[in-house]
């Protein structure tokens, strides 16, 4: 806090949100006003529960011009100094006109003290946009430094004028330090802003949602959501997938685009039948791409700091395993999740084959699937060299050769537990990978053939006897660039996917491992004792998508935060940690969580809260685990007045990201901390 004034004043009873420089702001609305101020508006037209549009959280401030009319913030618990909150920060929408003309005022007992047009510091209002403004009050037309304990936000026309949004407003404190610019115009904070959602953005002629949020190191990420609801844009596709993320890479914004051709974008469903389904009805391609089959999309969660967008649709299937054939429309729904503090977004999905008969169909599943530039480059032409490859099924597997061709040497000799898939480029220090929320023993992943390998090298054995070094590329597990390179031929091709066994989809019970069934190559026989799997009446798994820089290794990182909570005892004395859940996104059916208490559908640590209290320790048995998702249920209250880790109070926005999904009856939060041994309590009052 600045100075005495504020600790023997109303400092005491504030809340903060750390700037880069370590100092505080001070929030003066996030869905509901905090820290002592009051609604004095006046002139009527204010709606300070306006559902949409809002920059984030539930609500945004809603103001109607008439007359003079104001949004007014007051504090009449004691007065602020402009030397130790010399800026405000808030957001902007100008409906559905934009141009409205508003005031900005600064009152001191009742009497002004400072005023001028909002629009000398961020422009007009926009219409459709949310519009980041800084008032710097101390700077010329306002140039005041002295005392307040009133902000308006007034319109400024004699009639009337278009609706307008305000939302996360906030005074910056004098400590902080400035907030660096990147490429694209996103701040990078310590602490961190609401995520921002824009809605109904244009892309490659598709509409789409823009979710930007602060990850794991304070810095700015950003995905774009492309609909599904019947436009066709770039390459003919009609959407359901990301079509663009940015992370900050080398100082700077990498812009990871879709490629431009029928594969470009990421995210959508893709299935295969098995070799022996002849029986297939001749309408369409048994293995189309997703994202030319439109559907429909919904917003499910909007928070502050968390996020769920949702795509829905009917996945046509052309083949079966046995006369007669026939097309089976399989629902599919997929979800996106975003949570600030957190670097990956988290993909999942949910199959719906119970209007189908079992054993009909016999079918895998390579979703999510797509292409990205993945090195940031502009064009298709000149995207870096793929440098390598990796998976992991039972044991991992790597290529060792850079580049990345069928001559590449490899390994496949560690054993693995937590499924996962990656590509990379040594250019540009750039990776792409899948990690599951779950091991390989508590959701199956990764197919066909290729055991014969596991526990082997390019040292000791040709992994395509006769044609090539490297496995035969109907050998991978996971789909990537398999079909893409050739023996001495790199490829500049970044497709990616994820795998599963046939049967996944379809079969009753299917095989885990063994693939004697399916022939066309590989170990040819079942192992002994081969466990099979239900793939009927509903298929549900997640993955983490991960972008990064290929030098710290993200992947890796994902995958030991997954092995990290397989290692979690959760306990709680108020409160209580919930032993299961729903199986999938669009499945109801409960399933034990694995550890208890741990959500794989959203990667979450899943507590029930009593009274809108909780009281629980994690204990980290091996590892750490870095800033970890907490899903409270049962939850009816406002946001935690009180949040302890250890005994030490946290800070909002700052030691933690809340949000309320009000609808749901949950709180989530990320706490901006690493959890690791036996001690990590967590205390959580209304």
């Amino acid at each position: 806090m600045p100075d005495a004034r504020l600790r023997s004043g109303i400092g005491l009873a504030l809340a903060f949100a750390a700037s880069a420089g370590g100092a505080a702001d001070l929030a003066i609305y996030r869905d509901t006003l905090e820290n002592g101020f009051e609604n004095w508006s006046y002139g009527g037209g204010s709606d300070f529960a306006n559902p949409a549009p809002r920059h984030a959280g539930a609500f945004s401030i809603a103001l109607t011009g008439s007359a003079f009319n104001a949004v007014s913030f007051a504090h009449p618990s004691g007065a602020l100094d402009a030397g130790d909150w010399p800026r405000l920060r808030l957001w902007v929408h100008g409906g559905s006109a934009g141009g409205q003309h508003v005031r900005i005022v600064l009152q001191n007992g009742d009497a002004v003290v400072a005023q001028a047009p909002l629009d000398a510091y961020a422009g007009l209002p926009v219409a459709g946009t949310w519009t980041e403004a800084t008032v710097a009050l101390a700077e010329p037309p306002l140039a005041y430094a002295g005392a307040f304990d009133r902000i308006d936000l007034q319109s400024d026309a004699a009639g009337s004028q278009p609706t307008l949004y305000f939302d996360d407003v906030a005074l910056v404190s004098a400590d902080a330090a400035p907030d660096p610019i990147f490429a694209d115009g996103f701040e990078a904070r310590a602490g961190a802003a609401p995520l921002a959602i824009e809605h109904d953005v244009p892309i490659d002629g598709l509409s789409a949602d823009r979710f930007g949020w602060t990850d794991a190191r304070g810095l700015p990420r950003s995905a774009v959501l492309a609909h599904n609801d019947g436009a066709t844009g770039s390459g003919g596709t009609r959407g359901g997938e990301a079509r663009e993320f940015r992370y900050q890479a080398a100082g700077g914004t990498r812009v990871v685009g879709a490629t431009a051709d029928a594969f470009g974008g990421f995210g959508y469903v893709v299935s295969h039948p098995a070799d022996d389904a002849s029986h297939c009805t001749g309408g369409g391609d048994p293995s189309s791409l997703g994202h030319f089959t439109p559907g429909a999309f919904e917003r499910v969660f909007e928070g502050r700091h968390h996020a769920i967008f949702r795509f829905t649709q009917a996945y046509p299937r052309y083949c079966t395993r046995a006369a007669p054939a026939a097309r089976y429309d399989l629902p599919v729904t997929i979800e996106w999740m975003f949570s600030t503090g957190r670097d990956h977004p988290l993909w999942a999905i949910t199959y719906d084959l119970s209007a189908v008969p079992v054993d009909r169909l016999e079918d895998d599943s390579r979703a999510p699937y797509g292409q990205l530039r993945i090195d940031g480059a502009a064009s298709d032409g000149a995207r870096a060299t793929i440098a390598g490859v990796a998976w992991g099924d039972r044991y991992r597997f790597a290529s060792t050769t850079d580049p990345l061709t069928f001559a590449s040497d490899w390994t496949w000799n560690r054993p693995n537990a937590v499924p996962f898939v990656a590509l990379w480029t040594h250019g540009a220090d750039a990776t792409m990978g899948l990690v599951q929320t779950q091991t390989i023993d508590q959701q199956d992943a990764g197919g066909y053939w290729g055991q014969d390998l596991w526990n082997r090298s390019s040292a000791d054995v040709e992994g395509c006897p006769g044609q090539y070094r490297m496995p035969c590329d109907y050998d991978w597990p996971f789909q990537s660039v398999n079909y893409e390179i050739g023996a001495g031929a790199p490829t500049r091709n970044a497709r990616l996917a994820w795998g599963t066994n046939f049967g996944f989809l379809g079969r009753g019970q299917y095989r885990i491992r063994g693939n004697a069934e399916y022939g066309g190559g590989g170990n040819g026989t079942a192992l002994p004792g081969d466990p099979t799997a239900p793939g009927w009446p509903r298929k549900s798994y997640a993955v983490h998508v991960v972008l990064g820089e290929q030098s710290r290794d993200p992947v890796g990182a994902q995958v030991a935060e997954v092995e990290t909570i397989q290692s979690l005892a959760l306990t709680a004395t108020t409160g209580a940690v919930l032993m299961q859940g729903p199986a999938g996104v669009a499945d109801p059916t409960p399933v034990p969580y694995r550890p208890a208490g741990y959500d794989a559908v959203r990667g979450a640590l899943a507590f029930a809260a009593a009274a809108n209290r909780l009281d629980a320790n994690v204990a980290v048995g091996k590892g750490s685990l870095v800033h970890p998702l907490l899903v409270v249920r049962g939850y009816a209250g406002a946001y935690p007045s009180t949040l302890r880790l250890n005994g030490a109070a946290l800070a909002p926005d700052v030691d933690y990201f809340a949000s309320l999904r009000a609808g749901a009856g949950e709180l989530w939060i990320t706490l901006n901390r690493t959890l690791a041994g036996p001690a990590n309590r967590i205390e959580i009052a209304p």
